[in-house]
């Protein structure tokens, strides 16, 4: 099987059970995600099998959009609503003109520390797993980039956000430093991957529809995406015949720039 659907993750399952899931219902040998969602996360979440796992670099590295909402006053162990409350601060209900100028100082390029309830490793150990056991291990901060943050509504004890961001993006720390410099804690109550910018045109597939299909034949058909769509948005490059069978023999080719080229 090669290929890439884009499952619409349910609340409350881990991406490695749901993808283990897919992967029996497609009888794939090979496949992976492309971007862990957390299991309080919904949305979208691609499953690239087979050759299709060559391209998977393309969909983790794309930006991603996520409609998140988090309440105020309360911090978490996970920063999410799946964890144990771990502190609480008073706060006062932001107005939206102090609330949107406080957001418009996340945009560009920032420094992140990721949370320790996260699968990245440190000295081999993924950081969930210390934090399991209560520990906190120090973590680099890590370059990101937030493009835009659309401010949809701000409730009593909750805002609710649109936010547009580069690759390794934690939504749930942006949550916290959002919150620090409005005065307070929070944690994420709601969080949907809306889309993931190189694949956004194409349809959320839900598993109940790849289980309702009984024909294997038209599982393939109906849900499985071409390899391709992963690097459509890449420039393009034309060549001529003899410079495509060459090229696709291993020889080195030699290519001039110019306006003959479609580079878009």
């Amino acid at each position: 099987v090669n290929g890439i659907i884009i499952l619409d993750k349910p609340k409350d399952i881990t991406s490695n059970k749901l993808l283990q899931k897919v992967k029996y219902i497609f009888n794939a040998k090979k496949a992976g995600h492309t971007g862990c969602l957390d299991p309080i996360a919904t949305g979208a979440l691609p499953i690239c099998f087979g050759e299709a796992t060559k391209v998977s670099k393309y969909l983790i590295e794309s930006s991603k959009s996520y409609h998140v909402v988090f309440k105020l006053g309360e911090k978490t162990n996970t920063g999410d609503s799946d964890g144990i409350v771990t502190d609480k601060k008073a706060f006062t209900q932001p107005s939206k003109e102090h609330c949107e100028s406080i957001l418009k100082s996340f945009i560009g390029d920032m420094e992140q520390t990721p949370p320790m309830f996260s699968s990245i490793k440190v000295n081999g150990i993924r950081l969930y797993k210390h934090a399991r056991k209560g520990l906190i291990i120090p973590r680099k901060k890590r370059t990101i980039n937030i493009h835009n943050i659309h401010l949809k509504n701000i409730f009593f004890d909750s805002i609710e956000l649109i936010i547009h961001c580069g690759k390794g993006t934690y939504i749930r720390s942006l949550v916290e430093d959002i919150a620090a410099k409005l005065g307070t804690f929070a944690h994420v109550i709601k969080l949907r991957r809306i889309s993931i910018d190189v694949i956004k045109d194409h349809e959320l597939i839900t598993l109940e529809s790849l289980k309702s299909e009984q024909n294997y034949n038209r599982l393939i058909e109906n849900y499985l995406l071409p390899i391709d769509i992963a690097i459509e948005s890449l420039p393009k490059l034309s060549v001529t015949l003899t410079e495509s069978t060459n090229f696709k023999q291993g020889q080195r080719i030699k290519l001039v720039l110019n306006s003959d080229y479609n580079t878009g």
